[in-house]
């Protein structure tokens, strides 16, 4: 399946192991344990854009967790645990975010999706 990423850091944030997760909206259930990944920089299917889209890595769905996420109330719910404003620089980071107030510059609205969290890395 493919991961597409639109900011160059990100590449770099997985290729280091700092962002070992992505949130996605995945409202058609098809991120799976076991599933194949290959991240990509850019969108394949966009290739009149300023940037080429190229694919970097693959990796293998490790976990797919329900994520809510609150960003006026400092809240954000992975799989019926509750991660308060203490706690929320753990995840944003783990997801390629410096903190979790640049976190909150991205979901600035409520939000419901998937946290897939892969394994079994490598790079082209």
């Amino acid at each position: 399946m493919l991961l597409t990423f639109s900011k160059q850091k990100f590449e770099d944030l997985i290729k280091k192991n700092i962002k070992q997760h992505t949130i996605r909206a995945d409202k058609t259930n098809r991120w799976k344990a076991g599933n194949s990944i290959q991240f990509w920089n850019g969108n394949p299917r966009n290739t009149r854009g300023k940037m080429k889209p190229y694919q970097f890595g693959n990796a293998i769905v490790d976990r797919v967790l329900p994520i809510e996420i609150y960003p006026n109330e400092n809240k954000i719910i992975v799989e019926n645990f509750t991660y308060e404003k203490e706690n929320l620089d753990y995840i944003a980071v783990n997801d390629g975010f410096d903190n979790w107030e640049e976190m909150k510059t991205f979901f600035t609205e409520n939000f419901t999706g998937k946290l897939i969290i892969w394994k079994d890395c490598s790079w082209l």
